[in-house]
């Protein structure tokens, strides 16, 4: 039995109840000691169509969880690769445009003066910043570096041409649309766990209840057979 979706304590339960339908459908005496508790074709019929609800939203739940890997994979992925290039075109600018704070600022990577010595202090978010404030700042470098034609004429002599500019400019976009698509697979997930938790409460109040009434049936026949 394929168990992925489904938590152990599910996994018990989908066993427990595939046993009690499969004694009411192959134990004659008992589908007979069931039925005179209320269980008949349509009580068992009934406790099928629960079971493969459950299933289902176990598989639907197993599914949701690789596309969300899948999504967060790629996005990490992208995510590498254009902090990369973005560090890589922060640090050249640093290097060509040290002191010219107008032109650092634009990129930002000029922040606030030091204290006492007037010189610049570079600022620039860290990888592990959250989303908003690296993107933000990479959709500013990349665009200051394409858009001023002075900054623009320095970086394509100095291994930023306009095509890798604009590839650059062009991953951080996919990047974004990157993260909303694992942000959705992520929410998705979500749903698709709490539909599983759904359907295996549903699924287990009828097992219980059913395994309650198959108790009361077998000691019922006990003391009939103790009593002849």
């Amino acid at each position: 039995m394929r168990t992925g979706g489904m938590t152990q304590d599910q996994v018990k339960i989908v066993g427990e109840t595939e046993q009690l339908l499969h004694d009411a459908r192959y134990n004659p005496h008992f589908a007979e000691m069931m039925r005179e508790r209320g269980y008949n074709e349509e009580s068992w019929a009934y406790g099928e169509t629960l079971l493969a609800e459950a299933k289902t939203a176990g598989s639907m739940k197993e599914k949701a969880d690789a596309a969300k890997l899948g999504a967060t994979n790629t996005y990490e992925r992208q995510r590498d690769q254009i902090w990369k290039h973005s560090r890589m075109l922060a640090k050249t600018c640093e290097t060509l445009f040290q002191g010219n704070m107008e032109w650092l600022g634009q990129l930002g990577l000029h922040g606030k003066r030091k204290d006492g010595n007037g010189t610049s202090q570079i600022a620039k978010p860290r990888q592990s910043a959250k989303f908003d404030i690296v993107v933000a700042w990479q959709r500013n470098l990349f665009e200051a570096a394409q858009t001023n034609t002075q900054i623009a004429s320095v970086l394509a002599a100095n291994g930023f041409p306009a095509d890798t500019l604009a590839q650059g400019a062009s991953g951080v976009e996919a990047l974004v649309q990157a993260n909303h698509r694992q942000e959705q697979a992520k929410a998705t997930a979500v749903q698709r766990r709490r539909e599983r938790d759904a359907a295996f409460k549903t699924l287990t109040q009828w097992l219980r209840c059913a395994q309650r009434a198959a108790e009361l049936a077998k000691e019922e026949a006990e003391r009939s057979l103790l009593g002849k």
